[in-house]
């Protein structure tokens, strides 16, 4: 009786370098744009006095919160590096292969279709409270200062956002990622609409 084919590693390159340069490229690159980058392009800085005396977040605000998450992340690979000191260190790395592009493709289909439920989400509600009796709005723009309607956009495609990212990741779909999904949009709009003042989720800031 004859073995089956086991997978093995073996002879695969090691990712741990790789993921101590990007971890380390990575701190750079926020260390340039906190120190040199933000600072000279952008003057209201992260938070700015509102014409009345309100303080509300200035220019800086969003781009600082985004490379500011970068830094776990960078963090992360380093962590992971050192700890594997002296092992095979990192996931194996092989070339580049069709389902490496076929995973970028949804990737990038699953963000367009978010983005444009996002977009759209807010007005299609709208029109569905029309529709069924509960309102008489004009259109979106009338009912984009009330809750639900000025959240309905970014909850729809954020939700959808992020269980499509998990479950072409994982592939496959559980009702408790469901549930990360919608508590992690849910969270994004109470700190962003809720906590900030002046902050209008997309795509109020258009109309």
């Amino acid at each position: 009786m004859t073995r089956g084919p086991v997978d093995t590693d073996e002879g695969a390159p090691s990712g741990g370098r790789w993921n101590l340069w990007l971890g380390g490229g990575t701190l750079a690159l926020v260390a340039l744009c906190l120190l040199v980058w933000f600072p000279r392009d952008i003057s209201s800085g992260f938070l700015k006095k509102s014409l009345t005396g309100n303080t509300i977040p200035g220019d800086a605000f969003f781009p600082t919160l985004l490379v500011l998450l970068m830094v776990p992340l960078a963090l992360l690979l380093i962590a992971g590096e050192l700890r594997s000191k002296g092992r095979k260190a990192g996931e194996p790395v092989g070339r580049l292969s069709l389902d490496n592009l076929l995973f970028l493709t949804r990737a990038g289909l699953v963000t367009t279709a978010s983005l444009a439920l996002m977009t759209w989400g807010g007005p299609m509600v709208v029109w569905a409270s029309n529709a069924a009796g509960f309102s008489d709005f004009s259109g979106y723009r009338a009912a984009s200062g009330r809750f639900p309607y000025n959240v309905a956009g970014f909850f729809l495609g954020g939700t959808a956002l992020s269980a499509s990212y998990i479950y072409i990741t994982r592939r496959s779909l559980r009702s408790r990622d469901i549930v990360v999904s919608v508590l992690s949009t849910a969270f994004l709009i109470l700190l962003f609409a809720g906590l900030l003042d002046n902050i209008q989720l997309p795509p109020n800031a258009d109309l």
